[in-house]
């Protein structure tokens, strides 16, 4: 018989990937605070993988110009 896995989302900590999903369900109301947070989120994890390829970008030019100047 096969095993079968839990639904429960497990908390991940913070720092690493972390999948969102949306799924549609009909309500009377919207839920405002649960987009808020997922907008949120979403921005935050843009706003970090920004700042990495920043960060890298300036690493590397701080390569190139250190192996520029001992030419």
């Amino acid at each position: 018989m096969s095993k079968k896995h839990s639904r429960k989302a497990t908390p991940l900590p913070r720092g690493r990937n972390r999948n969102i999903r949306i799924r549609s369900q009909l309500r009377a109301e919207p839920d405002i605070n649960r987009i808020a947070r997922t907008v949120l989120a979403m921005a935050l994890a843009q706003a970090e993988k920004e700042a990495q390829e920043e960060a890298a970008k300036s690493q590397a030019e701080g390569q190139d110009r250190d192996s520029q100047g001992t030419s």
